[in-house]
Parts: structure tokens; sequence; C-alpha cells
């Protein structure tokens, strides 16, 4: 990391350890001082109105005055207070957040965490839940969002008064609320990848309101309250007597993380004894783990929800006992590149509604998804991913009728060529006309990295052309042309990236709010404002980036919705 820093170069420390410090400077420490006043101010009405809002709340504005005195300069405490008090007009609200007598412990050590802690106790009863849960994430683990909900779903945190919405629907706002009140930090607001993590401190109140519920071992040593129901295991590097012993002391667990579990020859015999006492588990976590084989025990799991087994580069092949977990609803199989074909019996799992795929097969007709009848039968099935599958050429038969499916993915699979419905034309009562009133409705679609792809498949589109709102297509190099589209009559987001020979774009895009396009000279050439040939086409949307130029001005984002 180092290795070319030029002459002159220096390293910049920053940490609140006074220790840390010590350790690693060379020369004396620079103590930041607290924000001056001004700037306090400016940060918390930032985060506490929408621009120039204040002023049309002048009550509020006095009163906020007053919560930054007591906040002595903290901007993490002013971010957070801000933020919390954003949207809010009662006078009242404002004030009992003023005189709490959580103030009087900002005299104390624990100043910075008393008033974060305030904010927490702010959040509704659900809220509360889901912020409390990521305290099974160690400190500066980078949260992906839809990784984040799906957990959140496995443990049925998610509630809504509307009857028929979607869960993950309902993540997403919970997710929103919480970023709204910066509870996250780093926030990378992207198409698909959405990434984010915790500040420590906060952090820290996680663990604090969780500690009767949620744990993190760190040694098998380590002493746990008697009620634990969801644990994470960071470190097994312990004798197998004492991981005996540990596994003893815990009752009915419903959450067991085993991330990066490297522990040589026993770790199949330790996650086996897992999988035999804890029958009642709502989410396992095997990723990262030098796992060879997945015990057939796993079917036992008839409670099971969320799995993990991504990055798990020695499993060649899952048990077929899998297939009898009915109340699964996730599945996460990517950097597994090494499984060689799929449960043959993967139309059992009728609950499955977020599946991430990749597989060294050729294609997938010969196994767990290969009839028109086994994808039927994934009713559940809403979100598929299919990346890293270097040697597909074909995707599924059927996959087109899966009528629940929203949201599809399909990246780095070198060998792949969307633009011929190969399962397709193999069946003789194919219908092109049938696809354009039964097909899937696709809410998003992310495609990268397809070298094969010279056009996208109108079997994959026409049934979505007017449900699509968010399309990203990265690095498709050789494709050319969009010009057989239908019109994409609800597309909002639209993300073109490292496609040279694309020269068009779709027809109409009335409902078009965000375009990004870079590295696709043809395509921004044409979207040149004002004398660019598609310009009509794009000149509504509210942000348009060009290579990095933004040439109509964003809307002020405070609260960025994933």
């Amino acid at each position: 990391m180092f290795a070319g820093g030029a002459v002159g170069s220096k390293i910049v420390v920053t940490t609140r350890s006074n220790q840390v410090a010590k350790i690693s400077g060379t020369i004396s420490p620079h103590h930041l001082e607290a924000l001056p006043y001004d700037k306090s101010l400016s940060l918390f009405l930032k985060f506490a109105f929408k621009k120039g809002e204040e002023k049309q709340h002048p009550n509020l504005e006095e009163i906020g005055e007053e919560i930054v005195k007591k906040c002595k300069g903290v901007p993490l405490i002013l971010k957070t207070l801000g933020s919390l008090l954003f949207s809010k007009t009662s006078e009242q609200e404002w004030k009992v957040l003023k005189d709490s007598e959580t103030w009087e412990l900002m005299k104390k050590e624990n100043q910075t965490f008393s008033i974060l802690k305030l904010t927490y106790d702010q959040l509704s009863p659900q809220l509360k839940q889901c912020f409390a849960y990521c305290s099974l994430y160690p400190k500066d683990t980078d949260f992906i969002s839809f990784g984040l909900i799906q957990f959140w779903m496995a443990l049925g945190l998610l509630e809504s008064s509307h009857k028929n919405e979607n869960p993950e629907d309902i993540g997403k706002r919970y997710l929103n609320d919480l970023l709204s009140r910066s509870f996250f930090q780093d926030y990378d607001l992207a198409f698909f990848f959405d990434a984010f993590k915790i500040h420590d401190l906060l952090h820290d109140i996680t663990v604090s309101v969780a500690k009767n519920e949620c744990c993190i071992v760190k040694t098998f040593e380590q002493n746990i309250a008697p009620g634990i129901r969801h644990v994470c295991l960071t470190n097994s590097d312990s004798s197998e007597e004492n991981a005996s012993k540990f596994l003893g002391k815990l009752g009915h667990l419903r959450t067991l993380r085993l991330p990066n579990l490297r522990n040589g020859p026993t770790i199949e015999s330790f996650i086996d004894t897992c999988l035999k006492r804890f029958q009642h588990l709502r989410m396992l976590d095997l990723s990262g783990s030098t796992l060879e084989v997945l015990p057939r025990w796993i079917g036992n799991l008839k409670h099971l929800r969320f799995l993990d087994i991504s990055n798990c580069p020695n499993i060649k092949k899952l048990p077929n006992s899998i297939c009898k977990l009915q109340n699964l609803q996730t599945l996460f199989l990517d950097g597994c590149d090494q499984i060689e074909e799929l449960p043959k019996d993967m139309r059992y799992m009728i609950s499955l509604r977020f599946l991430l795929l990749a597989t060294k097969q050729r294609d997938l007709h010969g196994h767990g998804l290969q009839h028109l009848k086994s994808l039927r039968k994934l009713t559940s099935l809403h979100t598929l991913w299919i990346v890293d599958c270097k040697k597909l050429v074909s995707l599924p038969h059927g996959l087109e009728y899966v009528a629940a499916l929203q949201s599809v993915v399909i990246g780095v699979c070198e060998k792949l060529d969307l633009s011929t419905a190969q399962g397709l034309k193999e069946k003789e009562d194919y219908n092109e006309d049938y696809l354009v009133y039964t097909g899937f409705s696709l809410q998003s679609l992310y495609i990268a990295d397809l070298p094969k792809l010279k056009a996208l498949p109108q079997w994959l589109l026409r049934g979505s052309a007017n449900t699509l709102k968010n399309l990203t297509i990265t690095g498709c190099e050789n494709l050319t042309t969009l010009a057989e589209w239908h019109n994409l009559t609800s597309l909002e987001k639209l993300e073109i990236k490292c496609c040279p020979k694309l020269s068009t774009l779709p027809k109409t895009m009335k409902r078009l709010k965000q375009l990004k396009i870079e590295d696709c000279t043809l395509v921004s050439q044409r979207c040149q404002q004002e004398i660019g040939e598609d310009w009509p086409k794009v000149a509504h949307a509210s942000r348009i980036v060009l290579d990095g130029n933004t040439i109509t001005a964003p809307e002020l984002l405070i609260n960025p919705t994933p």
C-alpha cells in the first residue's frame, strides 16, 4: 500500500484513543478542538431542516440553539440529533429533547454515548429492534442493504399495517428511516450495491441494548448471558473440548453466525454439532469458511429462513436435503464457484424469495432448475442474482414464468449470451406473444461484464416495459444497440458504464429521474445538453451525469433513499 508513496508523503492517523496516538505517532499528537458555536449551529440546522426551511420555524430554531449549546461542539452528536428532529415541527418534541435529564450525563466520562443513546430511545419499537440486531456484526462491518434487509426479514422484524406490502419494501423503508437519522454512515448510494457502516460509538449502543439477546463471541471461554438467542462467533481457535462446553451453555438459538470459520479438519464436526443442537435456527451464516461439505443435517432446520454459504470456495456440491427447507427465504451462494451442480429438488423450496447463485455449470437446464414446472413452483422468488458463473452459456428454462420475480442481477459470466432465448426456442410450445402477458414484470435489472452480449433480448424485458424502474448495464463491451426495445414507460434510474459500442437509448423514458453514463462515448455524445440527438429523451431528468460532469444540477438530498 505504501510502496508508491512519493518523497515527503505523510500518513495521518485519527483516533479517540491517546494510547493509539502514542503508539502510532512519530510526533506529538494534535488534539482537535470542539467545533465553535457558529459552525455547530450550521451543522445542526443542516440536518434538522431542509435548506432554508429553518427560517419558517423561528421558534424551533431558537430551541435548536439551546440544544446546540449543550452539544459542546461534538459533530457526531450535532449531526445525529439534527437528523432525529428532521421533519418534526412540534415544539413539544424539540423541548423534550432540550430538557432531557440525559444532558446531565454530559458532565461525565461517557457523555457522547449517553446523548447518542437518547437518540436511540426516540426510535419506534420496530426500528429499535432492527438497529439492535446490527450488534451481531463486528465493528467496521461493511453492510450491504439487501443483506441486512433479508436478515431482518428472517428474524420477523419487518411489520406493516398494509397487508399486501412486500417485506423488501418494508425493509427499505426501515433502512431509510435509520439512514435519515444518521444511524448509518459512509453511505454509498448505488443502484444495487448500497453499502454503509455504523459509527463505532453507535455500534457500542447496539451492543448495550441487545446484550441480553445478542452476543459476539471471540473465545469459547467467554461468559455470556443465559438468555442469549443470537450469536456470532468470530474466533474459533480453541480446543474441541472448550467448543463442546461452550455450545452446552447455549439454549435455543435463533441466529448463528460463523463467518470466516477456518479451524482445519475440525470445522466439519463443529458445524455438524451446531446443526444437530440448534434446530430452531432462523438464520445461519457460514460465509467465508473452509468448509468442504455441508452436513446433510441442514435439512432438519425446518424453521431456517436465511442461509448464507457465500465465499466458501471448497464446497463442490450441496446436499439434496437442503431442498427440505420449505421456510427458507434467502439463499446466498455467491463466491462458491466450485459448485458443479445444484440440488435436483430445488423446486420444493417454495418460500425462497432471494437466490444469489454462482456455479461451475455450463447451463442450468440439467440440474435443479431444469424444467418449466420446477421454476413455476418457486412462486415466492422475488430476487435472482446469477454472478461469477464463468462456464455458464444459458439461463434456466422457464425463467420467464416466475411471475413474482421483480429484481434480476446477471454479472461476470463471460460465456453467457442473453441475446438468444436458448432455453425457450427448444420448447415446441413456445409462443412469443404469450410472454407479453404472462412473463415476469421486473422492477430492477442489473447486467454487468457480459462480453458475449450484443443486444438485450426481447424476452427478458418485453413483459417489464411498463414496470421496470431501475436499469444498470456495465462492462458489456460488445453491446451495440437498444433500438429494438419497447418503450420503458416506468424507468426512473438508468446507468450505463463501459459500453463503448452502444449508440442508442430507449425511445421513451417519460419518468426518468436519474441518468448516469460513463465511458460510453457514442451515447454520451448523443446526450449532450441541447445539442445531442437524444437530449430531448432525457432532458426532463432531475439528475444527469455524463462522464463525471453533472449537466442538470441534482436536487439537494439530505436523506438519500436506498
